[in-house]
């Protein structure tokens, strides 16, 4: 029995040997995997300088492993069975109680100097943009506030430290501050259990606190919900890929009397009559129902007309806030850093901006090298 079991195995790993690169060669790549919501590597191409420097092997490494077949049924199987027998951490995702998954963020991840080079560029910005009321607000991540739902001495950045220098450092510009806030509210849904995300409902808690600072009242009773999926598996879904992972609803919150509006992106090259893209909901990332996803730039022109004209210079968490703002000015201009190469004070006089507001989570806000060109 004992030697059956040995030559099973050995006939098994010799098949696997032999049958897999012949699957390769037969089988169609694939450009994007849909379920960790990437692109797969394609055939490297064979040089005498990718061959001699290494580069071709460790592209042909990267080729098996994304085109394997079956990739992502391997994968799952996989989580489950790292579950299984007790590992707490799956791909740089802490696997939480309740179904929540919590994206890792270790203390040596966090670089001071690029957070103080940040808030720096926010200063200088401010002090170059007096005609400007600027405002600041930062997203704490899951990790913050539902910390006790990690698993037990699992390592974790303190975010408090992050928080304490941009609320010492910060001049001349309005601190909305969210962390309070969302602390005070743990127990409510403020974040998608499987994507890094915040709900609409933590979208509309921190409109809440953006109309306090700036006297307005935001009553929940103004807005009707929808949920327009319960089948959301989001970011940290993709890295995690568990047949055991929870679903997440989307909600979108409507405004009962909104003002008529317009969104162009991209400069005038793409508009629509509304800031929801629907068909994104038959895709995996449904995060992008808002907006369709992050773009360099967004322009909504409504109806109102009281001179009040908003840049706002983000990361992918305002595009489930943004919906919220359109009944308040006459227009929004949103820019994303990332992918933005225009020139932003020109950008700025010509649309006559008085107003600023930057939003980021935080972990994005301590990282992004993008945000120092706003000092240049």
């Amino acid at each position: 029995m004992k030697k059956l079991y040995q030559v099973t195995v050995i006939v098994l790993f010799l098949a696997m040997l032999f049958l897999t690169p012949i699957c390769l060669l037969l089988k169609e790549d694939a450009d994007f995997s849909e379920k960790e919501n990437r692109y797969l590597s394609g055939k490297p191409k064979i040089s005498e300088q990718a061959i001699r420097s290494g580069k071709f092997m460790e592209e042909v490494e990267k080729y098996i492993d994304d085109q394997f077949p079956r990739r992502d049924v391997w994968i799952s199987l996989k989580s489950d069975f790292l579950r299984l027998i007790g590992s707490k951490e799956i791909n740089g995702v802490y696997l939480a109680e309740d179904g929540n998954l919590i994206e890792k963020w270790l203390p040596d991840e966090f670089h001071k100097s690029q957070l103080t080079e940040n808030i720096h560029a926010l200063n200088v910005y401010a002090k170059k943009h007096t005609e400007q009321k600027v405002s600041l607000m930062l997203v704490p991540t899951s990790a913050m506030i539902i910390k006790e739902r990690l698993p037990k001495y699992a390592p974790m950045f303190d975010q408090r430290i992050a928080y304490d220098l941009v609320e010492n450092e910060l001049n001349g510009i309005s601190y909305i501050d969210l962390k309070s806030l969302f602390e005070s509210r743990s127990m409510d849904d403020l974040y998608y259990k499987t994507d890094h995300h915040w709900t609409t409902y933590g979208a509309f808690l921190a409109y809440t606190a953006w109309c306090k600072e700036n006297g307005f009242s935001a009553k929940v009773i103004e807005f009707e919900t929808d949920t327009v999926t319960k089948e959301f598996q989001g970011s940290l879904h993709s890295k995690v890929l568990g047949n055991h992972c929870a679903y997440d609803s989307i909600e979108l919150y409507k405004r009962k009397n909104e003002t008529p509006y317009r969104v162009s992106y991209n400069l005038g090259k793409d508009s629509s009559d509304t800031v929801y893209d629907m068909g994104q909901l038959e895709h995996k990332d449904k995060y992008q129902v808002f907006f369709g996803g992050n773009h360099p730039e967004i322009t909504i022109q409504t109806a109102k007309k009281n001179g009040k004209h908003l840049l706002l210079i983000k990361d992918s968490f305002a595009n489930a806030f943004l919906p919220f703002l359109v009944d308040h000015y006459e227009t929004i201009h949103v820019i994303d850093l990332r992918y933005y190469n225009g020139n932003l004070d020109s950008y700025i006089a010509d649309n006559k901006i008085n107003e600023c507001i930057f939003l980021y989570n935080i972990k994005n806000f301590c990282e992004d090298k993008n945000i120092s060109s706003i000092a240049e």
